[in-house]
């Protein structure tokens, strides 16, 4: 009976700690050693992928679920990895990857076993065993085991023990030419057993490994160092130590963390681009924490970004590069949800001019009425009020003010028509809120979010008025909601001509900021630095510089945290997603604008004031800032190698 899953995973380990019926010290024996000799004619053998690997792929985790949770996930082409059982069996804490490409593999899982079910189970399906999990039951001690089918490219020798005690492990190993790749540890009435599965030390398993019992998180991150070694399997024990097995590192970016909650694990494997290998659970009080193995799951380009800022940035951050009609060049977070401030203004603006291109009576010169607060009478560019405060600490810019009081009440004491053009331009050009706001009147949330819909937004949602009181939004009030990959689609929409005609499209276009780039600007050096290198002359270059557009739209804020303390303790958003063409040349020399949707954002709580991020003295936001500049310019490096290539 195939069981598939995708949860988060760990790697062995009990988690529940009971004492059960007297077990004999016997070592028992459920599967002999097999032969790791494939047939003459076979495929060649390769390690198991499940902790060894940092292909990238699809994972998942559960962290409490049922075994009919566990089967629904399987069912949608997954892969148990690790396997916990949780105090409230049978409900588990599970890692998965997809089951495919590298990773996959014939596979069943199954629970409630006697030791001689799971014998039985691995006989019946010429099966080895990857995890098995010691629990007890009202019956008695019962196993969950996940097993793989011992064939082909994954056929190895393997040997699966229960009731060990740490000596006959010792022995055993001082025997046999074996390594440990599951440990799990269970309490009995004569003192604490171990469950253990054996791979041979041989071939492509080959590896330096150690193993240790009761070790602090200090004695784990000093062995190691020590050993120059990453996990592979990690057990919490009933003290809160450590039993764990790790071998030699094959060059694997990976991390551990203990003590984290359900939302922090899950966040960090987000922001590290990793998926979660080994899962580790234990309940402290009334809290379900957990210990974790993460691999790293971008690919070479994200994890170099990734590596070359990560010490600059906290909080959440992320960055996305896709190719028009291609793939996904590199993606930390495209898929996090993120309060996007200005930047969901592409929505109000593709949905406008989807309205004009329906020819029902909107056109371009369509008089829009638009409010302003009567206390800031600054109306349009020209004024210099209109994009900068006025000179007190606290004033916004006229133009981020809505006509709203803080009671949710439209002030219509300063009324303005001008045509829809410009209430387009002002809202994308200069982030005019209230012209925003004009445009959420006239098409409502509902009108917005179908727009978000067409475009595929999946994760995406406009809850409330950008820039405006929390009162005058539709309540409960709830931050916007966007993500890298949403806001990658509606542009690619707009490209594609999907969601704009070619005559919306350009009008579009021409509302958003950007054009062809500076050439004295850090992305201009970047680019005369990656041409140098390729050989490119200096009429070359500037031919690229000149080839080179990009058009977006950003976002910010700097607000009080959602809960605690405020000024000092400021939450700061930045934010921007767009377009942007490369010229690469075909085979016949000509340039084509090839392009490339992009955003990037971070999030992070500072312990500041907001005039020190006003004055951009905030040394935590100055390193957040700086590091993000760095990401602006680095996301696209590896398209400019590529695109000058073609030159």
């Amino acid at each position: 009976m195939a069981r598939t899953t995708r949860l988060v995973g760990r790697h062995r380990g009990m988690h529940a700690r009971r004492r059960l019926i007297a077990l004999s010290s016997t070592i028992v024996m459920l599967a002999a050693t097999l032969s790791t000799a494939p047939p003459a004619s076979a495929v060649t053998l390769v390690v198991d992928p499940d902790v060894n690997s940092s292909s990238v792929t699809g994972w998942g985790w559960h962290t409490n679920a049922t075994p009919t949770q566990i089967n629904a996930f399987v069912g949608l082409g997954n892969r148990i990895v690790d396997l916990e059982v949780n105090s409230t069996a049978p409900t588990f804490s599970v890692a998965y990857v997809a089951n495919s490409g590298t990773y996959a593999r014939t596979w069943w899982w199954y629970y409630g076993l006697t030791a001689a079910g799971v014998s039985s189970q691995l006989t019946a399906h010429a099966a080895r065993p990857i995890d098995v999990e010691p629990y007890v039951t009202s019956s008695g001690l019962r196993f969950a085991v996940v097993m793989v089918a011992n064939t082909g490219a994954a056929q190895k020798g393997w040997s699966w023990y229960y009731g060990q005690t740490s000596t006959q492990i010792a022995s055993y190993l001082s025997i046999h030419n074996s390594r440990i790749v599951d440990l799990d540890r269970y309490a009995t009435s004569a003192g604490d057993r171990f469950d253990v599965v054996y791979i041979p030390n041989t071939g492509v398993d080959a590896s330096a490994w150690w193993y240790y019992y009761g070790q602090t998180p200090t004695q784990v991150n000093a062995h190691l160092s020590a050993n120059h070694a990453r996990l592979i399997s990690l057990e919490r024990t009933a003290s809160g130590t450590y039993d764990i097995v790790m071998a030699a590192s094959p060059g694997l970016t990976w991390w551990w963390y203990y003590g984290q909650t359900a939302t922090s694990l899950g966040n960090l494997a987000s922001q590290k681009g990793a998926r979660i290998a080994r899962v580790e659970p234990y309940v402290i009080g009334s809290t379900r924490y957990f210990a974790a193995v993460l691999i790293n799951d971008v690919n070479a380009e994200t994890s170099r970004i990734r590596n070359l800022v990560s010490s600059k940035m906290a909080g959440s951050w992320g960055f996305f590069v896709k190719k028009v009609n291609g793939g996904e060049v590199v993606g930390l977070q495209p898929d996090r949800i993120f309060e996007p401030a200005s930047m969901i203004k592409i929505v109000h603006a593709v949905t406008a001019l989807r309205q004009v291109q329906a020819n029902t009576g909107t056109t371009l010169s369509t008089q829009i009425t638009w409010y302003a607060n009567p206390a800031e009478p600054a109306r349009y560019p020209s004024n210099p009020n209109y994009a900068n405060p006025d000179g007190t600490l606290n004033d916004p810019a006229d133009k981020d003010v809505c006509a709203y009081n803080n009671s949710g009440t439209l002030l219509t004491g300063a009324t303005y028509v001008d045509p829809l053009s410009t209430i387009i331009s002002q809202m994308l050009g200069w982030s005019d809120n209230r012209t925003t706001d004009a445009l959420t009147r006239r098409y409502g949330f509902t009108g917005l979010n179908a727009t978000a819909t067409l475009a595929g937004m999946t994760r995406s949602h406009v809850y409330h008025r950008p820039g405006c009181p929390a009162a005058s939004s539709p309540q409960p009030w709830h931050h916007n909601e966007l993500t890298l990959r949403d806001s990658g689609r509606i542009y690619e929409g707009v490209e594609r001509l999907v969601l704009l005609d070619a005559t919306r499209r350009a009008n579009l276009y021409s509302y958003l900021n950007g054009g062809t780039i500076s050439s004295t600007g850090a992305l201009a050096t970047m680019i005369k630095a990656e041409a140098a290198a390729a050989g490119l002359t200096g009429t070359q270059t500037s031919s690229f510089l000149a080839n080179t557009v990009f058009r977006s739209k950003a976002g910010g804020y700097d607000l009080c945290p959602d809960s605690g303390p405020c000024n000092p303790q400021i939450v700061t958003d930045r934010t921007v997603g767009g377009i942007a063409w490369f010229p690469f040349k075909n085979g016949s020399g000509t340039i084509v604008k090839t392009p490339y949707v992009f955003g990037r954002f971070f999030n992070v709580q500072v312990n500041c004031v907001f005039a020190d991020i006003k004055a951009n003295t905030c040394p935590a936001y100055t390193s957040e800032s700086a590091g993000d500049a760095t990401v602006s310019v680095e996301m696209f490096r590896q398209v400019v190698k590529q695109a000058v290539a073609t030159w």
